[in-house]
């Protein structure tokens, strides 16, 4: 699920998040939820984020029912999951569920740079009901040939092209590659297991993985 809110001169980098209070529990203090920036800061005076509604979540009651023209109270930007400053090569970005949305204005980011490397994208979903965003990727191919996406499922109920999780993919291509930086974002063991995997075959754990853990 997609949704915005007005953010008057909002000043964040690619990759950020924000969090919303989304109610108080039961001594009144605030209850906070931290939704990634799915919107480039180009987008000036709007936040994109991208929610996975869960029945009986806060966040989720909160979301379900904001009306057009409510106000949100939240804080931030914050965080460090954004990318580096430049890249020597190819740059490869490994998403399951959610963890989309930092990614997306990130890959924006990168592609607007004179860089030689690669853009890749991975993108791990469970069924053909959790597809979105597909049009846009493909636009953002179409402009950009350094940029290519491959979205799989993992659990997909008909005939799908791309099926399987990320992990194996991305180590089959490992060897393809020039000098990568790779950003992991989501399901937080698909990113232990690929950080692990990566490193056993050589990648620097400091110098080429960044990674930001979403448990949805």
């Amino acid at each position: 699920m997609g949704t915005s809110a007005s953010a008057c001169e909002l000043r964040f980098r690619p990759g950020q998040f924000i969090s919303i209070n989304v109610g108080t529990d039961g001594d009144g203090n605030p209850i906070l939820r931290s939704y990634s920036i799915a919107s480039p800061p180009e987008r000036r005076g709007e936040l994109s984020l991208i929610l996975r509604l869960v029945e009986g979540g806060v966040g989720s009651r909160f979301f379900d029912g904001l009306r057009s023209g409510d106000a949100i109270s939240f804080t931030g930007p914050m965080g460090f999951f954004v990318n580096e400053l430049s890249h020597a090569g190819d740059i490869v970005y490994v998403a399951t569920g959610t963890g989309i949305a930092p990614i997306l204005p990130m890959i924006e980011e990168v592609l607007r740079r004179n860089e030689p490397g690669r853009v890749l994208l991975f993108w791990g979903l469970r069924r053909e009901a959790d597809l979105f965003g597909q049009d846009e990727l493909a636009a953002l191919s179409a402009r950009h040939p350094r940029f290519a996406c491959h979205v799989y499922l993992s659990q997909p109920q008909g005939f799908y092209r791309l099926r399987g999780r990320v992990i194996g993919p991305v180590l089959e291509l490992l060897p393809s590659l020039r000098e990568p930086t790779f950003y992991l974002c989501g399901n937080g063991q698909m990113i232990e297991e690929l950080k692990a995997a990566l490193i056993d075959r050589g990648v620097s754990r400091k110098r080429q993985i960044r990674s930001e853990a979403f448990f949805d």
